[in-house]
């Protein structure tokens, strides 16, 4: 390569640069640090190629040594220095693709990212935006919780000065520092050699609250990236929390949503487990229920059910639906509340079926017959009082008794060293069982049911028949027995045999 060609290589690269758009500039940015060590050590070595002779002409004999390991003839027919010139440009080239694909991301871009994300969210562009801010999902938590490895060492240093400086502190001996006292008191200074990042950590909290507080990235991420809505939700923290409610209540009402793809797909009972074979491509089933503790921290019953009993509550033009025709078998995985319940049936199986010691609030199921009960109307023309479920509300209900009568009959097919086998749980005095705080909210669902004078007298006793033949299945052994007993003598009496 002759110095003109590479001078004009040169320049077509500046001008490449100088057409690109402002955010397609931005994100050459956000990866120049080592490109530009890169180009650096090119155009050094280019240099020296193009310009070897007359170097080694003018060369100091302190430095003239360099010249007989690298050796080039005017007149040879080998490799010439313009073409070793040439293939330098080649490996950077090369290099230059190769560290621009693997670059990892830095807390020193984090200051370009903010400027590039907020041009994204201005312009509409929500899908680049989410795509490029992905892979820095963990390097922005780190920055926002002050543990880049710079923030924790600053940050330490000026936290053992407070405590050895503290008076409250030391009369209650809480400064147990790893460093003299004396030493502790005149560590301070040092911090301030060592940087805060605090400009990496503001830009971070920026990035972080544009795409927790942004509609738009929400119902993006609704449809289409649930793994990225998954890494945020799966995080402590009041903005975590309101976007983790938010977020599943535009699920809810989105049909689209990847919510309702994956609890359709998730139908299967599992083989080797207590529950459902949940597929690897159901991310949100599997983030918080692949390890039911997950959906048990997050308390994830919560927003799922209370937008249930909001739009069945609240939306008028719901409770049409609801006390309209019962839709095929196809159509119910359309529905919201359906949907819930199966979700909650996932749940509650999930834990379950891995000893998490709660009862994941499945007390939902009764407020939700409750609730659909309390609005239950046939007076549309529609309606046929004859059919098995003459109203899609008629079905709902059914299938939250369905549930609780499932769950309640896991004391079936629970190993006996599961914590919902214990003895006392099952009576309600030591833990959270599922078969008993299922066999307990049965009962208020059948409650609901055999009070209401809104349901056909045709589905009344069709549910109790079910709640009866349930009952009988139970073993009359205790403390299985105890769950029998309670379910007959409450459902009779009012009460059960031992009043608990």
């Amino acid at each position: 390569m002759s110095l003109d060609g590479f001078l004009t290589f040169i320049g077509l690269m500046i001008a490449t640069y100088a057409i690109l758009s402002p955010v397609s500039r931005l994100k050459l940015r956000l990866k120049m640090y080592r490109q530009l060590v890169l180009g650096a050590v090119a155009i050094t070595l280019v240099g020296f190629f193009e310009f070897y002779f007359e170097l080694k002409s003018i060369a100091p004999d302190s430095i003239i040594s360099i010249f007989s390991y690298i050796v080039f003839n005017e007149q040879a027919s080998r490799l010439s220095n313009q073409e070793a010139a040439f293939l330098v440009v080649i490996i950077w080239v090369l290099l230059a693709a190769f560290l621009h694909a693997r670059a990892k991301p830095r807390a020193s871009s984090l200051g370009t990212l903010k400027t590039l994300s907020e041009r994204l969210h201005d312009e509409g562009r929500y899908l680049e935006l989410v795509e490029l801010v992905y892979p820095y999902l963990e390097t922005i938590r780190e920055a926002v919780e002050k543990r880049l490895f710079s923030q924790r060492f600053h940050h330490r240093i000026l936290d053992i000065h407070f405590r050895a400086t503290n008076p409250l502190l030391a009369i209650h001996g809480d400064d147990k520092s790893l460093v003299s006292n004396w030493l502790a008191c005149r560590i301070k200074p040092l911090a301030s050699l060592i940087p805060a990042r605090s400009k990496a950590h503001d830009a971070a909290i920026e990035i972080d609250d544009l795409i927790l507080q942004s509609d738009e990235i929400r119902n993006l991420l609704v449809r289409l990236k649930p793994e990225f809505a998954m890494i945020l939700m799966d995080r402590s923290g009041e903005k975590n929390e309101e976007f983790r409610t938010q977020f599943f209540r535009d699920a809810v009402n989105d049909r689209a949503s990847h919510f309702y793809k994956e609890l359709k797909a998730t139908q299967s009972s599992s083989r080797s487990t207590i529950g459902y074979e949940i597929e690897p491509n159901s991310v949100l089933l599997t983030g918080f229920f692949g390890n039911a503790l997950v959906g048990k921290r997050h308390g994830i019953w919560k927003p799922i059910g209370d937008e249930a009993l909001r739009l069945i509550g609240s939306d008028q033009a719901y409770a049409k639906v609801l006390n309209g025709p019962c839709p095929s078998d196809e159509e119910l995985w359309k529905d919201p509340t359906y949907n819930i319940i199966h979700f909650f049936d996932i749940m509650v199986t999930s834990a379950a079926g891995q000893d998490v010691r709660h009862n994941m609030w499945l007390m939902y199921m009764s407020v939700f017959v409750r609730e659909l009960e309390s609005i239950h109307d046939v007076t549309d023309d529609r309606v046929n009082l004859e059919d098995k479920f003459p109203t899609l509300g008629n079905r709902l209900i059914y299938k939250a008794t369905c549930c609780l009568q499932k769950w309640v009959q896991l004391v079936n097919n629970l190993p006996a060293t599961s914590s919902h086998m214990d003895a006392k749980s099952l009576r309600g005095l030591d833990g959270a069982s599922i078969p008993y705080s299922a066999a307990k909210h049965y009962l208020c669902a059948m409650s609901y049911v055999l009070k209401s004078e809104r349901l056909t007298d045709r589905f009344i006793t069709s549910l109790l028949n079910i709640y009866i033949l349930e009952v009988g299945k139970l073993q009359q052994t205790e403390p299985i027995s105890h769950l029998r007993n309670m379910m007959l003598d409450k459902l009779i009496y009012g009460k059960s045999s031992d009043s608990s």
